[in-house]
């Protein structure tokens, strides 16, 4: 006889969630029309990231060389330095590198002509590392420079001497660090991953996080596809408290909202032409399925009838590749969903600040981290995202190798804050970290998202205490 499952004597309610807005960070990721706009020169983004944080930099580096036996000076243009000087300068890092994408090879595609297959990594034994600032650029050199593990667009200082040759020698360099950070009510000192389930007494929300839902990607079979449907169906019940055992509705039901973060439907796909002659206007055909969107929209109405939602979009999803990336249109998630409020059903910028009570969250699709990945040999992406903290830049390579539109009063990817939870969506594989600053006085939870699709992983993650659960919906097959 089968066993019966007790049932709880009342239903368990969720917490009520404290969502709020960061005015000063949130809305700057949000264009208007004549702001998605490529009129402007790219060079200002350089100039705006070196004026911000020349002073930041240069009471680091004073505080960290200036009690050396031998004080250097701090030279204010990289172009006057002299040989034999010991001196500091402060710049913007320009990795030269041959493998790096060029605009010819977006012509070559534009005029029909046959581009070469993009690389996967940038990086060779060719590069060189250039540090530049108003006066002009100057060629770093040095072990300490070359396994620094920096990228195009970082702003840091250089300690050094200049070589018979024109270089600077590297002996040292330092960045901005942790930018400032809001205080939270309350910190754990021991975060565990994945406990025996949600703390009923732990202070805070708990927000669920997935990436990479892919909905209308193909499986390779039948059985596959089913077990990748299932999965879906499986994290729609969870989130409903509708799954498992009464310990886990109760445990789903502390759940507050849920964040996803990019690529949850699967590109749109180019029609293959016989004809070249045929395409007018250089204009690309594409095949449109509705079904992924529909389906989509039929997953988020259920989820959002139990959980209030925001949905980030990714590379793969209908809006513009241009980082920042606007918000999906509303409208075409159906007549339920366009009409709920924003405390519901949120559509983000790509990147995101999203305010949960005092803490802070930034979401990104996972674009930047995938772009720095290339630049260097020999790093994971747990120390890269760590490094975009460090350098105070969630997306320095762009507009260098990651698209971006021409700011010209703000650079909107510099970190002023130093958010509490860190979320990165569509990587290889989960990873979780906590980073601290020296002083121990700003922490912040990174969180690497794998795609959905593959690996069934939902994340949730507490907003006070930062400590984290990973909870699986793959099923057999995926």
């Amino acid at each position: 006889m089968a066993e019966t499952l007790p049932i709880p004597a009342t239903q368990a309610s969720r917490p009520t969630s404290e969502f709020s807005i960061i005015p000063d960070r949130s809305e700057i990721f949000r264009l208007g029309a004549n702001q998605q706009t490529y009129a402007h020169q790219y060079s200002s983004i350089y100039f705006l990231r070196l004026t911000e944080l020349r002073k930041t930099i240069e009471g680091v580096a004073g505080s960290k060389w200036g009690n050396l036996a031998r004080k250097p000076d701090y030279v204010k243009r990289v172009l006057d330095v002299t040989k034999g000087q010991l001196a500091y300068v402060i710049g913007t890092v320009y990795m030269e590198m041959p493998l790096k994408p060029s605009i010819l090879e977006d012509i070559a595609k534009d005029e029909w002509t046959l581009a070469p297959p993009p690389k996967p990594r940038y990086y060779s034994d060719e590069d060189r590392i250039m540090l530049e600032d108003e006066s002009g650029r100057v060629k770093l050199v040095g072990d300490v420079i070359s396994k620094a593990q920096l990228v195009t667009g970082v702003i840091i200082s250089a300690l050094g001497m200049e070589t018979a040759s024109g270089d600077f020698e590297v002996l040292d360099w330092c960045c901005a660090g942790l930018a400032e950070q809001s205080a939270l009510k309350h910190r754990a000192n021991g975060m565990e991953v994945d406990g025996a389930g949600l703390s009923s007494t732990a202070s805070g929300e708990w927000i669920a996080l997935v990436s990479g839902l892919d909905i209308g990607l193909p499986g390779p079979s039948a059985a596959e596809q089913d077990a990748t449907d299932m999965s879906l169906q499986l994290l729609v019940e969870y989130l409903a408290s509708e799954a498992g055992g009464v310990e886990d509705q109760s445990s789903s039901s502390e759940i507050s909202r849920l964040v996803i973060v990019g690529n949850s439907v699967v590109p749109v796909i180019s029609a293959e032409e016989e004809d070249t002659k045929s395409k007018r206007f250089n204009a690309s055909k594409t095949k449109y399925d509705p079904a992924p969107l529909n389906d989509l929209t039929a997953l988020l109405t259920d989820i959002s009838r139990a959980v209030p939602i925001h949905i980030v979009p990714g590379l793969t999803d209908p809006t513009g590749t241009t980082l920042p990336q606007q918000p999906l249109p509303r409208a075409m998630f159906g007549k339920e969903l366009y009409k709920k409020p924003d405390t519901v059903f949120a559509c983000e910028t790509n990147p995101a600040w999203i305010g949960v009570g005092d803490c802070e969250m930034l979401a990104i699709a996972g674009q930047t981290i995938d772009d720095l990945f290339k630049y260097v040999e020999g790093c994971d992406r747990m120390e890269m995202a760590k490094n975009t903290l460090k350098w105070r830049h969630m997306a320095p390579t762009a507009p260098d190798t990651l698209w971006c539109y021409p700011f010209l009063h703000r650079d909107p990817f510099m970190l002023e804050k130093t958010p509490h939870i860190y979320v990165i969506g569509n990587q290889p594989e989960f990873a979780s970290e906590i980073l601290t600053n020296e002083e121990g006085d700003r922490r912040t939870r990174i969180i690497l998202l794998p795609r959905f699709s593959q690996s069934g992983c939902l994340v949730l993650v507490n907003t006070e205490t930062l400590e984290i659960k990973t909870v699986s919906f793959k099923v057999s097959g995926m």
